[in-house]
């Protein structure tokens, strides 16, 4: 079968995208002042990053939207290499003003500030500490910076009419960005104008590397000392030329295991599949389709195999793992006790998810053999050399991979490799038709095949569930048959927000067997 390319076409804006960014251009705007110093540039940088967001929007889940609107309004030249001109914040370098500034105006939670930033959450904290010491120096309270806060905050709330009138245009502009006429939403990327040009690039590294020097400031205390190389201050060099990538150490084993991505880069093979998981969701709930531009019967879906050789990486740990995880460093088996040794001093501090998780990219890394153990290396190097909003980009795709369970991941692996040995032209066809769904319906294929087509009758019982808590909730769900969870979506219409918590926590505690009955039984009420 031979089509011709579909032709350019224009989808409605996202009422999704739209509240979005209503409810974050004020804070956005009072943060690009003051971490850049002047109006004028803010507004500018943010107008930027509002249009760059609203075409990476269609192909990113809602979870990741906060990390990726903020890493891409820090990602602008004028935020990077500005200068505050608020007096409590003047002597505070780039990257601690920047990690102060995502908890003080942008409201995000440790975790989500360190995604925002491409760093380890431990970097993170330090980072926020470092700002916090740097003001004590320069004789600046606690009190101090907890006026400023409030003040930020005062300003946030009362921007003059003139500059919320601005801001409603950028909005809008941004929407018609959003919005405009496009061939491949899956391959379409953010225009070259709205791109941070290469100084920015080369400056937004040097934030993340300070961040990164920082982090090994902390673990100066039971990490062994390495030489400084000549004519460096810091184990960074002097001068940074625009276009010159800062180089970094050696890393230990130690420091392999825990670089916040390595889940991700420990599975190269899934990279390629979680960034086209809405598509190929959707291909796998509808094989008719793909059958069709194969020039066969649609094979059913259980059928649906990973490729031989298929390398799944490292699974995140279970609930049962993180609760065995051992808090006492002398408690770890052998193998992750001698990879891990540097890391003996702290290892109490940790959280338990993060011991779990230490300890499973130990087994892994101890299963590969030297070449893997180079290639894995390589891939980490490249990978810490890019900028921190593509960082952040490509980590909203294998967060949602992650959470699909392991029939469904070697599901959408078979379809990739059916997807991928079709003739361009039938690809770009298949890509068309699912184009053509309102973006709303698109996003909800993030959540797999399962779930793609029966979530939006869901999102109001899982509104406002908290990140880390989505994952039983999601697990509930693809646990029960298609006509219950479409059972499940009228009655959840029916109840008011505080009902439906209610039902949800119902649903949760109830054993898998008897949640059909129930809702059945709501359902007749």
């Amino acid at each position: 079968m031979q089509s011709a390319a579909p032709a350019p076409r224009s989808a409605p804006p996202s009422s999704a995208l739209a509240a979005f960014l209503r409810g974050i251009e004020r804070r956005a705007f009072v943060f690009a002042h003051v971490q850049c110093g002047d109006e004028t540039a803010a507004q500018a940088a943010l107008a930027r990053a509002m249009a760059g967001f609203g075409r990476q929007a269609a192909t990113s889940p809602l979870s990741a939207w906060p990390a990726d609107f903020w890493a891409g309004l820090l990602a602008q030249p004028e935020l990077v290499g500005g200068a505050s001109e608020v007096p409590e914040l003047a002597p505070l370098g780039q990257g601690p003003r920047a990690a102060l500034l995502l908890r003080m105006v942008a409201g995000l939670d440790f975790v989500h500030a360190a995604r925002v930033l491409g760093v380890e959450e431990a970097t993170y904290r330090y980072a926020l500490q470092r700002a916090l010491q740097q003001a004590g120096e320069a004789g600046i309270s606690y009190a101090a910076l907890s006026g400023l806060r409030e003040r930020l905050h005062r300003q946030v709330k009362t921007l003059p009419p003139a500059r919320t009138a601005a801001l409603e245009r950028l909005r809008e502009q941004a929407l018609t960005a959003a919005s405009a006429p496009v061939i491949d939403a899956a391959t379409a990327t953010t225009d070259a104008a709205d791109a941070p040009p290469p100084r920015a690039r080369a400056l937004l590294w040097l934030l993340w590397v300070l961040l990164a020097a920082v982090l090994v400031a902390f673990a100066a205390t039971f990490l062994p000392d390495r030489p400084t190389p000549a004519g460096q201050a810091n184990g960074l060099p002097e001068e940074l030329p625009p276009e010159t990538p800062v180089p970094l150490p050696a890393r230990g084993d130690a420091e392999v295991l825990g670089h916040p991505d390595y889940a991700q880069l420990a599975a190269p093979d899934a990279g390629p599949v979680a960034a086209e998981l809405p598509l190929l969701s959707w291909l796998a709930a509808n094989p008719e389709r793909l059958a069709r531009a194969e020039g066969g019967a649609a094979a059913p879906a259980d059928h649906e195999a990973a490729p031989a050789g298929f390398d799944a990486g490292v699974a995140p740990p279970s609930a049962a793992a993180i609760a065995a995880a051992p808090a006492a460093f002398a408690d770890l088996a052998e193998t992750p006790r001698r990879l891990l040794a540097p890391l003996a001093e702290g290892w109490p501090r940790l959280e338990p998810a993060t011991r779990a998780r230490l300890i499973a990219n130990a087994g892994h890394w101890q299963a590969l053999d030297a070449a893997g153990r180079d290639a894995l290396k390589t891939r980490m190097d490249a990978w810490d050399a890019l900028p921190a909003p593509e960082r952040a980009q490509r980590r909203a795709p294998f967060a949602a991979w992650l959470r699909l369970p392991p029939r469904e991941q070697a599901q959408l692996r078979g379809i990739a490799s059916r997807f991928r040995a079709l003739p361009d032209a039938e690809r770009q066809v298949l890509r068309a038709e699912f184009d053509a769904l309102p973006a709303e319906a698109r996003r909800d294929w993030w959540l797999g095949p399962t779930l793609g087509g029966d979530f939006a009758g869901l999102q109001p019982l899982v509104a406002f569930v908290a990140d880390d808590d989505l994952g039983p909730v999601l697990a509930m769900l693809r646990g029960l048959p298609s006509p219950a969870r479409r059972d499940l979506a009228e009655v959840s219409r029916r109840l008011s927000a505080g009902e439906r918590e209610a039902l949800r926590d119902e649903l949760l505690a109830a054993p898998a067997e008897n949640r059909e009955a129930l809702i059945r039984g709501r359902l007749g009420r």
